[in-house]
């Protein structure tokens, strides 16, 4: 376990931010990585440069993982990412997974209160550590279905048929059925672990239940074949509706996450001290999801959440955290640590940007 401890502004959750950002190839906070660079370069319209690199020990194979950000500074000028694995370049996708990272934060509350597309983030983000077939699935989606959204605009503007709709159906069902039958797993699984771990954080209070629910409904326990011809069977009895609309209505584009607390939607029920608990439970379980799927613990990444709990539930979370092969926790204040984990753990004080050893 790595404590950093800093006040507000120090710089501490940008070194969260940097190290979830190799497992994920992409910033979990920025709204846009055109604002990851120093803004001073930025303001100046000079070209701006942001390094994000890590030294990752998996057993025998040490890894040297790095992103590369370049925004020219001439207006207008698009973004440039590169991504190394060892020095050599490679995709974004070859760089998911290969650190595996479970991250706790503020926003987290999102995953209860926000709106189906921060569930559906939420899952993108897991499975993909963990399956490198669902993010080549997940990304053929995207691509198939800006296309189809393209053709049903050109197609109520006059400019194309209907039935060229035909082939873009079949590409959509089959990349959605894949989506669909790795977000139902999942699922399954994060609530067998969610359940015990909210039981012990609670008190056993109340019922934990995640369940998966698809935009185009299959029978239980459907295969990838039968979960296909689910997607292409809505796609037909929408295809009037998608028409006027020019857009996609069914897929896994609009699946839900449903979470509740005793059959109760814990977003519409839950106060917010069981939906803190809800979330914490949930990201326990992920990282037990990751360290079964991948074979190793995944990093423990907490950015200023222990504040947020009561002296109880900050013990239990850190007792798991410290389970695993590395946590690096972030705090303002050290005394919401309890004394036996800070005596073992590294200690560092950020201070603009700068770490200081303190132990």
């Amino acid at each position: 376990m790595t404590l950093f401890e800093g006040g507000n502004g120090a710089g501490k959750s940008n070194l969260i931010e940097a190290a979830y950002m190799l497992a994920i190839a992409r910033s979990h906070r920025a709204a846009s990585e055109r604002d990851l660079p120093r803004r001073e370069s930025a303001e100046r319209g000079e070209d701006a440069y942001a390094r994000v690199a890590a030294s990752v020990r998996r057993g025998e194979d040490p890894l040297r993982l790095q992103i590369d950000i370049h925004i020219p500074g001439a207006a207008g000028s698009p973004l440039q990412k590169r991504y190394r694995v060892n020095g050599a370049p490679r995709r974004a996708a070859a760089l998911v997974g290969l650190l595996n990272a479970v991250m706790f934060s503020a926003d987290d509350l999102e995953i209860v209160y926000g709106s189906p597309s921060a569930r559906r983030r939420y899952l993108n983000i897991l499975i993909a550590q963990a399956d490198a077939e669902y993010l080549r699935a997940l990304r053929g989606y995207e691509r198939v279905l800006r296309q189809r959204n393209s053709l049903l605009r050109r197609i109520r503007d006059g400019n194309a048929r209907a039935d060229e709709l035909a082939f873009w159906d079949d590409e959509l069902a089959k990349a959605g059925a894949i989506i669909m039958a790795r977000r139902r797993d999942a699922a399954t699984a994060l609530c067998e672990s969610a359940k015990p771990i909210y039981a012990e954080l609670s008190g056993a209070r109340e019922s934990v239940q995640i369940a998966y629910s698809p935009n185009a409904p299959a029978a239980d326990g459907a295969d990838v074949k039968a979960l296909a011809e689910a997607l292409r069977r809505r796609l037909a009895t929408r295809r009037s509706a998608e028409v006027a609309r020019r857009v996609t209505l069914a897929g896994p584009h609009r699946d839900e996450l449903r979470l509740t607390l005793d059959g109760l939607a814990a977003a519409a029920f839950a106060s917010r001290g069981q939906t803190r608990t809800l979330v914490l439970a949930l990201k326990l379980a992920e990282g037990e999801y990751l360290a079964r799927r991948r074979g190793q613990q995944p990093v423990i990444l907490m950015d200023d959440v222990l504040s947020e709990l009561d002296a109880a539930r900050r013990r239990q979370v850190l007792e798991r955290a410290s389970g695993y092969g590395q946590a690096l926790i972030t705090t303002a204040d050290a005394a919401a640590v309890d004394a036996r984990f800070l005596a073992s753990a590294r200690r560092f004080r950020v201070d603009s940007g700068a770490l200081q050893a303190l132990n």
